[in-house]
C-alpha cells in the first residue's frame, strides 16, 4: 500500500488505501473542485461550513441516485408482475376457464 498524498483548502493529507491511486485522486480533484466552485458563491464562509455544504451537496445527489435506482427497480417489478397477469390471463381465456369480453 502506497501512501496517497493530496491537498484540500490548504490542508496536506497522506492516506495509505487499498484504493487505486488515480481514481482517489480523480475524486480529491472532484471535490477540490467543488469546494472552490463553493467558495466562489460564498466567499466568507470558513472552510468546516464550505466542507459540510460540500458533503450535504453529495449526500443530496446520492440520495436522487438511490431513490432512481428504487423507482426503476419498481418499475421493473410493476413490469414483470404485469407480464405475469397478461400471461395467466391469456391461458385461463385460452383454456375457456374465463372468458373477457
Amino acid at each position: 500500500m502506497e501512501p496517497i498524498k493530496f491537498e484540500v483548502l490548504g490542508e496536506s493529507f497522506t492516506i495509505k488505501s487499498d484504493v487505486e491511486k488515480e481514481y482517489f485522486l480523480n475524486l480529491v480533484d472532484e471535490l477540490v473542485s467543488k469546494l472552490e466552485d463553493l467558495r466562489k458563491k460564498f466567499p466568507t464562509l470558513s472552510k468546516i461550513k464550505l466542507v459540510i455544504l460540500t458533503a450535504l451537496d453529495y449526500l443530496d445527489e446520492l440520495f436522487k441516485l438511490r431513490k432512481q435506482r428504487v423507482d426503476e427497480e419498481q418499475m421493473k417489478s410493476i413490469a414483470e408482475l404485469t407480464e405475469s397477469l397478461v400471461s395467466i390471463i391469456d391461458r385461463e381465456e385460452n383454456s375457456g376457464k374465463i372468458k373477457i369480453e
